[in-house]
């Protein structure tokens, strides 16, 4: 993706938690044992959150920073690899911490480079919010997932 306004960068990242979510779901229906469905319920909800913070995010965003152009872009298309991820119906709760972590650190990396790479403070300011706010989902999951260890 390339020549991008925020308000499409937004949008994207709200639909590559739409399908995080529709692949736990799928995942969920699909797993063998009851702890990796309730690990990847606890997931599905979890996406389903993240949709609905970063659309209320995007609406509170001024139009002048919504419009404003990116030269550069997600460089890797994440939809394309979500919809093609399967997992066998005998996961275990590493293989999907795993894949969950991978997707996570992905957006995460994607974001902070379009920071870097970005020629305005204020819109590379937004950029390193939105991937400390990733940054922060994940950390919050890997403690959630230890807690859920322990029980």
């Amino acid at each position: 993706m390339r020549f991008q306004q925020i308000k499409d960068l937004l949008l994207y990242i709200e639909q590559v938690h739409q399908m995080l979510s529709r692949l736990y779901g799928r995942l969920e229906r699909q797993a063998d044992a009851e702890r990796s469905r309730l690990l990847l319920a606890y997931l599905r909800g979890r996406e389903d959150a993240a949709t609905g913070q970063l659309h209320e995010y995007a609406s509170q965003l001024g139009e002048s920073v919504a419009e404003t152009w990116l030269e550069q872009g997600i460089s890797h298309d994440m939809l394309a690899t979500i919809n093609s991820t399967t997992l066998p119906a005998d996961m275990d709760g590493e293989a999907i911490i795993a894949l969950v972590t991978g997707f996570e650190r992905q957006l995460t990396e994607e974001l902070s480079r379009m920071a870097r790479e970005c020629p305005t403070d204020g819109t590379a300011a937004l950029l390193d919010a939105l991937a400390s706010l990733e940054q922060q989902r994940l950390t919050r999951f890997v403690h959630g997932v230890h807690r859920f260890d322990d029980m």
